[in-house]
């Protein structure tokens, strides 16, 4: 049985290295250079900016092999930086647009989101609160769920989406401001669901000598309990499973999901397993 710590340091090392050996050119002198000198305008920007609706710098990340750092400004453009165990992995820098309501990135240099590299090219501002975020306009749904599990507003600087600099120690009621079309997947009390029929597991091959097993599962509540197409609910029983279930199908009363768990042997999903858009380590937060 694989270690977390042997599985993670797995894929630090294979997906990491081709991220480090990837465009030399972004990790060169004269592009460490040019990043330096952009940063230090878009600061000077900042400053007399004061207050801004999506200026600032951000970061997300879990302070292991995903730390990435976001400079942005309207006149000076943005500088984005992806460090982790092996350093440098990836970098980039250009201008920005604002249209209707998300902020548009070009690129330096090549620009591509996979394994431990890449920035959307196109993020939406949300505030909640005093705080700010710049979301993947593909990732609203993703944002949402991390709202209703809990895991967002964070109080500390590790996170999935990016959020500014300082952000972390500010208090926040109510719901973040996302996009009308999605107001409805934020959820003011958890919906709750048990697993009542498991279908064939199918896997993926990963970068190292595992495989992604992916399990189809239906629950018992569907659009009458509020379930949207992307929502994601964790096994709150047995209290021992750390996993989730996303929405793919809904139905009045029913609901269609996928469970990929890590390795082959990973036992489960089971009919009779309970599941909350509300991660119960979260509660009380």
């Amino acid at each position: 049985m694989k270690t977390y710590f042997q599985i993670s340091l797995a894929l630090f090392l294979a997906i990491g290295a081709g991220a480090a050996g990837h465009d030399a050119a972004k990790r060169s002198a004269a592009a460490e250079r040019d990043a330096k000198e952009l940063r230090a305008k878009i600061r000077a920007e900042l400053k007399k900016l004061g207050e801004h609706e999506w200026a600032g710098e951000y970061y997300a990340g879990d302070g292991l092999g995903v730390n990435t750092w976001v400079a942005i400004a309207p006149e000076s453009g943005y500088v984005f930086e992806w460090h982790g165990c092996l350093g440098l992995y990836d970098r980039n820098y250009g201008a920005v647009t604002w249209t209707n309501g998300r902020v548009r990135l070009s690129f330096t240099y090549n620009n591509q989101r996979k394994g431990f590299q890449g920035i959307a090219p196109e993020l939406v501002p949300i505030a909640w609160g005093p705080r700010r975020y710049l979301v993947p306009t593909d990732e609203i749904i993703g944002f949402c769920n991390e709202v209703n599990q809990g895991r967002e507003a964070r109080t500390s600087t590790r996170g999935t989406y990016l959020l500014r600099k300082g952000d972390e120690s500010k208090t926040v009621i109510g719901f973040p401001q996302v996009p009308v079309k999605y107001q409805s997947y934020l959820r003011d009390q958890p919906i709750e669901a048990t697993i009542i029929a498991v279908g064939e597991y199918t896997t993926r091959p990963s970068v190292v000598d595992w495989k992604f097993k992916d399990t189809p599962v239906t629950l018992d509540a569907g659009t009458n309990k509020g379930l949207r197409v992307g929502m994601e609910l964790v096994v709150t029983e047995p209290r021992n499973v750390v996993e989730a279930v996303e929405i793919t199908k809904v139905d009045a009363d029913r609901a269609e999901g996928l469970m990929t768990r890590i390795g082959e042997d990973a036992t489960g999903p089971k009919t009779g397993w309970r599941l909350s858009t509300l991660a119960p380590w979260n509660i009380g937060r």
